[in-house]
């Protein structure tokens, strides 16, 4: 906040200038002192000026907000976001503004991955001035690991991208064997976080308690991985700051808020977040709405959960001087809610402005540049390559590594005879010059051929039980550059074009909504079981989860960090 703001703001709380919004008549939740009482809130440009019950900065001009019968709690805070699911930034906060949300601290994996640090900047530039306020994790390595990743993942670059005046974190971390090992090039790269404030949002799935104390001694500070009440408690023992997930991929907040019952003091510490639910799920559910709706119906008390969505996020992050409560300097970030039962606001202001009201959204969005974030042509997929149907055949073997899905997601290594129901798989580069086979069980045993640039490593994934309708599927996809495509024989049944990237259409979250519902249900018609399929394309090459997973060096053990089934250059001139 520079000086002529906290001049105006100062000049506001005297009752000496006007306000630009002044909100009336409502009953404030003071998340400072937990208390409910009558109050209105000055509003001088994006920032609180006054709180309380005086109306003297009422001008000519001063927009009136009517609250009465209203509650009015801060904006909601999402501190762990993957903002490039299917749909971009903008289009999510789009979403997610209506039903109350303000401000996200957001993952750059997509952007820096495809475009790097000029990628991050162009996007994180863009969006400064939206209604929804985006801060950024950078992460420090790939999701996936590949030969060229130091010159992708410069420690130099990412000094650059951390003094972005929205970079508050390292995050997400997801190698946490390493942090655990003591590996010296990771620990260098958690050390770039702010001396001031060093944020670091870890991945620590499958890590046991008696691994977590040297996790947090690595210096990781939060996590968002828990899927237990004991593994909540195992790391905010340890001084993790723990965010409760509930998610289209793992819905357990539920059962993770009985950490409360052991350590009740908790409820000062913990955050809520959606993760990276894909959109099928937020128009089902919402968004923080939604986990402050689960909070208060497993009987948290409501000054607790509207903290852990605003005031916890916003000091973990050190920004409570900024976000997280309603009070003067703060951003004026307010919630009109028609009761405390119900997080679903009637109303929003953002930054000093009305933003949406009765789910309507009133503010505009910028758009960040797209061909300048995906400025390659494999970023763009705009590619001369075309599949063939060698390109998946599998190399002779009596026994092959069979990657089972048991889960969405977690995997089983089963070495053995190809059976009924496996599938042939690969995952494919971008620029179409290598391939690395492998064998799937447990996906969709009936599907002829699929393919989906929606992975963690960004390249190619294909599955199928002919190799010539993976070759179609995979040549689809480059001519859509980017997105699913299901093929039937010689014919396309499904197909959803994401041509930002490989990896975000144009579309609405509502619209995605839709298209990932007929994913669904033309992958359940061909015997997929289980209940997120976008995630299950999503992981399959990611090789920091269990068991076996595939990657750019072949089908990859991640336990054993050896490559079980080699990838291998494609014949002929990608």
């Amino acid at each position: 906040m520079n000086l002529p703001e906290r001049r105006r703001l100062t000049a506001v709380a005297r009752g000496q200038a006007p306000a630009d919004l002044y909100v009336r008549g409502g009953t404030l939740l003071n998340v400072y002192t937990g208390e409910l009482y009558p109050a209105n809130v000055a509003v001088a440009g994006e920032r609180v000026g006054y709180v309380g019950p005086r109306e003297d900065m009422v001008g000519a001009r001063t927009r009136l907000v009517d609250a009465t019968g209203r509650v009015l709690v801060p904006g909601y805070i999402d501190p762990h976001v993957h903002p490039a699911h299917v749909t971009t930034p903008s289009a999510l906060a789009r979403f997610v503004l209506p039903l109350g949300t303000t401000s996200v601290f957001a993952d750059t994996l997509q952007f820096w991955e495809l475009g790097g640090l000029r990628a991050f900047r162009t996007v994180a530039d863009a969006l400064l001035p939206a209604a929804l306020k985006f801060y950024w994790m950078i992460r420090p390595h790939a999701q996936s690991r590949t030969t060229d990743e130091p010159r992708r993942f410069k420690p130099a670059d990412l000094v650059r991208a951390l003094a972005h005046p929205r970079a508050v974190a390292i995050g997400e971390v997801t190698r946490w064997p390493e942090a655990w090992g003591g590996s010296p090039d990771l620990l260098r790269r958690l050390a770039l976080a702010h001396p001031r404030l060093p944020r670091v949002e870890g991945h620590t799935a499958g890590a046991s308690g008696e691994k977590v104390a040297a996790i947090a001694a690595a210096g990781f500070t939060s996590d968002h991985e828990p899927i237990t009440a004991r593994e909540v408690l195992d790391r905010a023992r340890q001084g993790i700051a723990v965010m409760l997930r509930e998610s289209s991929l793992r819905p357990d907040l539920a059962g993770l808020l009985d950490a409360l019952k052991e350590a009740p003091a908790l409820a000062s510490r913990l955050m809520l977040t959606a993760d990276g639910s894909m959109p099928a799920f937020m128009r089902a559910h919402g968004f923080v709405d939604h986990l402050l709706r689960v909070a208060l119906a497993r009987g948290v008390a409501p000054v607790d959960a509207y903290r852990m969505a605003t005031l916890n996020p916003a000091t973990y992050y050190g920004l409570d001087g900024d976000l997280g409560g309603i009070a003067p300097g703060r951003y004026a970030d307010i919630c009109l809610l028609e009761d405390l039962a119900e997080p679903r606001p009637a109303a929003v202001v953002a930054r000093g402005a009305l933003v949406a009201e009765r789910g309507r959204l009133l503010a505009h969005l910028p758009e960040p540049a797209w061909r300048r974030v995906f400025a390659s042509p494999e970023a763009r997929l705009t590619v001369g390559w075309r599949a063939r149907a060698a390109d998946f055949e599998l190399p002779p073997r009596d026994r092959y590594p069979v990657l089972r899905l048991v889960s969405a997601v977690i995997s089983r290594l089963e070495e053995r005879v190809l059976a009924p129901g496996d599938l042939h798989a690969a995952l494919v580069d971008r620029g179409g010059r290598w391939v690395a086979p492998g064998v799937v069980a447990g996906f969709a045993e009936q599907l002829d051929g699929f393919a989906a640039t929606l992975t963690t490593d960004f390249n190619i994934l294909a599955l199928g039980r002919h190799p010539e309708a993976m070759a179609r599927a995979v040549n689809r996809l480059l001519d859509l550059h980017g997105g699913l495509v299901l093929v039937e024989g010689n014919e396309v049944a499904y197909e959803l074009a994401l041509p930002l990237g490989g990896i975000m259409t144009r579309g609405s979250v509502e619209e995605a909504a839709v298209w990932e519902a007929e994913l669904r249900r033309a992958l359940v018609a061909r015997g997929y079981p289980h209940h997120d399929p976008l995630f299950s394309c999503f992981f399959l090459a990611a090789d920091f989860l269990p068991a076996v997973r595939l990657s750019p060096r072949g089908v990859w053990d991640v336990k054993r960090g050896r490559v079980l089934l080699p990838a291998r250059r494609r014949l002929g001139k990608p």
